[in-house]
């Protein structure tokens, strides 16, 4: 089967692999931000994406990409994404192909396409960083795809939300004041959030933030929590939320363009890309 995988540079390449049996055929797969991440920085054969909608008979499913033990104590608090087991990739060998290994699933309604049903992964995701921010006034640092997320689910509940980028093609509506959460959405992006929040305010990391001043932290009395990737839990209420929010329409490519739909991602140029086997 055709799959993109990375070459010994850690640069993306079409190729022919071996196909995984029994499979589930390949429908969609979006590229995400931590896939980018990745290039370059893991071994050579890898074929990335995680973000995937498969055909399994009559069904379509959102694949779960990583599972939990669901027994130890981390998965009894609530951080099953810090389970041992959940490093473990459930998705095999990767979503940028035609076919992959039977996993686990969630199904979509009919009211989501293909193309809109690779969302649920980084719904699930922001639905439980949502999760932990406080109601009232919101700052997103990033908004990006997944930025657009956030300001989506927040806005739903009733929360006033504000937007920042470092790319003004990106910038939402700026705070008029000291705002009681901000979540940062961009590498680097902490600073930004530490500015804009109240004393006694919340930060939640849902990226690589940068450094944060404990002595900040510290004098204002900040919250400062992580949040990071999905659960199956999460994806079941991303699968029934997503047919209900407003969200960016992706630029669609075939996977034998995945070259050009990366350079539109690196380039800022496209806020989401979804390719099709």
């Amino acid at each position: 089967m055709r799959a993109v995988v990375l070459d010994a540079d850690g640069r993306p390449q079409l190729a022919e692999v071996p196909t995984p049996e029994p499979s589930f055929e390949v429908l969609a797969c979006g590229l995400c931000g931590s896939d980018v991440e990745k290039l370059g920085r893991v071994p050579a054969g890898t074929v990335l994406g995680h973000e995937v909608v498969a055909r399994a008979g009559e069904r379509r499913l959102a694949l779960v990409h990583h599972r939990s033990c669901g027994d130890c104590a981390r998965c009894r608090a609530g951080h099953e994404t810090t389970c041992e087991r959940f490093a473990t990739p459930t998705i095999v060998p990767g979503g940028f192909a035609e076919r992959v290994a039977v996993a686990e699933g969630v199904e979509l309604p009919d009211s989501l396409d293909d193309v809109r049903g690779t969302m649920v992964e980084p719904l699930a995701c922001v639905l439980r960083g949502a999760a932990l921010v406080p109601r009232g006034r919101v700052l997103v640092v990033g908004n990006g795809f997944v930025g657009r997320l956030f300001g989506a689910v927040l806005a739903r509940r009733g929360d006033e939300v504000f937007a920042a980028d470092a790319d003004p093609r990106r910038a939402g509506r700026a705070p008029d004041g000291p705002v009681e959460a901000a979540i940062v959405c961009a590498r680097g992006g902490g600073a930004a959030a530490l500015e804009a929040v109240e004393p006694g305010g919340t930060v939640v990391v849902f990226a690589d933030a940068g450094e944060l001043p404990a002595d900040v932290v510290y004098r204002r009395e900040l919250t400062v929590v992580g949040a990071r990737s999905a659960t199956p839990g999460a994806m079941l209420e991303a699968a029934a939320l997503l047919p209900e929010l407003d969200v960016p329409e992706p630029t669609v490519l075939p996977l034998a363009r995945f070259a050009e739909g990366l350079d539109l991602f690196l380039r800022r140029d496209a806020l989401k890309v979804v390719f099709l086997p």
